[in-house]
């Protein structure tokens, strides 16, 4: 697995996404305003500031885009940049805050978003960049927390079918666009001891599903439980038969880690992944012929769901107008488009889409999938329910749980919650 996956599935070294707990100890530790640094140029802006920018790393490509922003930056002579890029994201960046000397900018999961937000560890700037209504709404909306817009996505990645050209053509098999035909062509891939479907069992997986039926785990506002519903029960129970029947089984029941491994290893036909697979097919599957399809649609039309980073500013930052002008700088049009141009994650401005299209019309489903994603974002504290479903699936996908089980274990799960 390239490092790109661990990027935008939000945990530094696996796949899957959770979400961030925050310690209550370091939401109280974090420092709020501090007093600006630097002079100011004639338009206002401040100048002569020393900002630090944490990072995380997902591959060689992006992490050379970004040092080749940062001098970029660095060479106007505003202001100047030091980049720290860690391996250790996490736990450097909770430490920091808690110190009361956090990082001028700093990479934000849209899964954490809420913790942040509540924490006041995060200045509200999404507003703040040029053109702000050009970033896809979904993507504005991952980065909103109680009626605040508090940063601009860098980029993103949304789930799609990906699936082995050779083998569909040799089954006479096209891309499905329905759940129907998903099935139907499941079953004629799936070979004795191969199903034609991988999917890791996870809600960040199957929760596809669950926006294609018209169901989801919340209301809009993440105020009330919604698992009880016949929508939700409709798309688990389809996901669970897809798998008691054999034609789709989890990566790891196939002997990998993740749907990309078993498609590169021949272990499915086709798997539910994001752009990320990119990188990972050609650093480790490079003579695989696969090819991107948009989602089957459910009874209730297509749906997916949309990962992304943003980059924030820190409340507690000394240099607020300094680090405010380098994220304008790193969300302008002419940035995002040399920043993503030699991975895949993609523009999160709505108007470079066919510009960055241009040198990658295989990659269109994922862009598509943008007008109709689903943020993955609920509210702080929302990390057992999510857990509470993944145990819930791990156990359909392994036929020793019931739909009822589930939806009941995790509506409760949530109310304890949300009360």
């Amino acid at each position: 697995m390239t490092g790109v996956d661990r990027l935008y599935l939000g945990i530094p070294g696996g796949m899957g996404t959770r979400q961030w707990r925050l310690p209550a100890a370091l939401a109280a530790l974090i420092l709020l305003g501090a007093s600006a640094c630097g002079g100011d140029d004639n338009q206002g802006n401040q100048t002569g500031a020393n900002l630090q920018m944490y990072a995380f790393s997902s591959s060689a490509a992006e992490d050379a885009a970004l040092n080749a922003a940062i001098a970029a930056y660095n060479k106007l002579g505003r202001n100047t940049v030091r980049l720290n890029i860690l391996p250790e994201y996490d736990t450097a960046l909770q430490t920091a805050l808690a110190g009361g000397q956090p990082p001028d900018v700093f990479y934000v999961n849209d899964n954490k978003l809420p913790d942040l937000a509540r924490a006041g560890a995060l200045e509200p700037i999404g507003d703040k960049v040029d053109n702000p209504d050009d970033f896809y709404e979904s993507l504005r909306q991952s980065f909103t927390f109680e009626g605040a817009y508090y940063c601009p996505p860098k980029d993103f990645s949304t789930l799609q079918l990906i699936y082995n050209v050779d083998e569909l053509a040799a089954a006479g098999v096209q891309p499905p666009k329905t759940w129907e035909e998903l099935t139907a062509a499941a079953q004629k891939l799936t070979k004795p001891g191969r199903p034609g479907l991988a999917i890791n069992p996870e809600f960040y997986r199957w929760g596809v599903f669950l926006a294609q039926a018209g169901g989801w785990p919340t209301n809009s506002d993440v105020t009330k439980m919604t698992m009880d519903t016949a929508q939700v029960r409709q798309a688990l129970q389809y996901v669970a038969d897809l798998h008691k029947s054999g034609s789709a089984a989890t990566a790891a029941a196939v002997g990998t880690g993740w749907g990309g491994e078993a498609l590169g290893k021949g272990k499915a036909a086709m798997t539910i992944e994001g752009n990320w697979i990119v990188g990972a097919m050609k650093a480790d599957f490079p003579n695989l012929k696969y090819a991107v399809a948009e989602l089957p649609a459910g009874p209730s039309g297509k749906a997916t769901m949309a990962f992304s980073v943003c980059y924030g500013v820190a409340k507690a930052s000394k240099n607020k107008a300094a680090a405010i002008d380098f994220v304008k700088f790193l969300t302008s049009s002419e940035q995002q488009l040399a920043f993503t141009k030699d991975f895949p994650v993609m523009p999160s401005r709505k108007s470079l889409s066919e510009q960055w299209l241009a040198s990658k019309p295989e990659l269109r489903a994922f862009v598509n999938g943008a007008a109709y994603a689903k943020k993955a974002v609920f509210i702080p504290g929302f990390a057992p329910v999510v857990d509470s479903m993944n145990d819930g699936i791990q156990g359909l996908a392994a036929g020793d749980r019931t739909v009822d089980q589930v939806v009941m274990a995790t509506q409760q799960a949530g109310q304890d919650v949300l009360k």
